[in-house]
């Protein structure tokens, strides 16, 4: 089973790669009943914030993303999409590097019978340490992945991190990671790739 969850800091990350407290102190999810007070905390506060959290994705049992690839949602959303989307249009690879952290993702197609696969790969160039397992994080991680599956989830999890950015007042840099995300969606459907 694949799961793409978006978690939101509770606190300002600058200092979250050297802590050992538990992630679940520094992160909540953004399904969670707690979430929209702790955006509405930084909304009231700062505008111009950015809105820092991270996407995990786990396939498996395997974390392929973790805590340690934290970085501004808005900016890992966007590059998300965007090599979903470069992915789907080239029908072999697509890669995203819009992060503050240095974060690099890249998906690779695997055609194989009877359905593709598709590598995902994480560098992480900055991370220091893993909040979920509470071990340093490593540079690298790959998974195959079924890839109607990690379609699905990705437009399921990128649709409900819209729907809940959108009751945010700062909504400005949404506006490229909306247009991709509908371009993917339609993509997506276009090419029969959906469950």
């Amino acid at each position: 089973m694949l799961t793409i969850t978006t978690f939101l800091a509770r606190k300002n990350l600058s200092y979250y790669q050297e802590n050992k407290d538990s992630a679940e102190s520094y992160f909540v999810a953004i399904t969670s009943e707690d979430a929209p007070a702790v955006i509405q905390s930084f909304s009231s506060r700062d505008i111009d914030r950015a809105l820092y959290g991270a996407i995990t994705i786990q396939a498996a049992q395997k974390y392929v993303t973790t805590f340690a690839d934290w970085d501004d949602l808005d900016l890992l959303w966007t590059g998300f999409v965007t090599m979903v989307l470069d992915y789907l249009k080239n029908n072999k690879y697509g890669t995203a590097d819009l992060s503050l952290n240095g974060l690099e993702w890249s998906l690779n197609r695997i055609q194989t019978q009877p359905k593709n696969l598709l590598s995902f790969h994480a560098k992480r160039p900055n991370a220091h340490y893993d909040g979920r397992t509470g071990t340093p994080a490593s540079i690298e991680t790959k998974a195959t992945l079924d890839e109607t599956e990690f379609l699905h989830e990705l437009l399921d999890s990128a649709g409900t991190y819209l729907s809940f950015r959108e009751k945010d007042t700062r909504t400005q840099n949404l506006i490229v990671f909306k247009e991709r995300f509908i371009k993917v969606k339609h993509l997506v459907l276009e090419l029969g790739l959906t469950k």
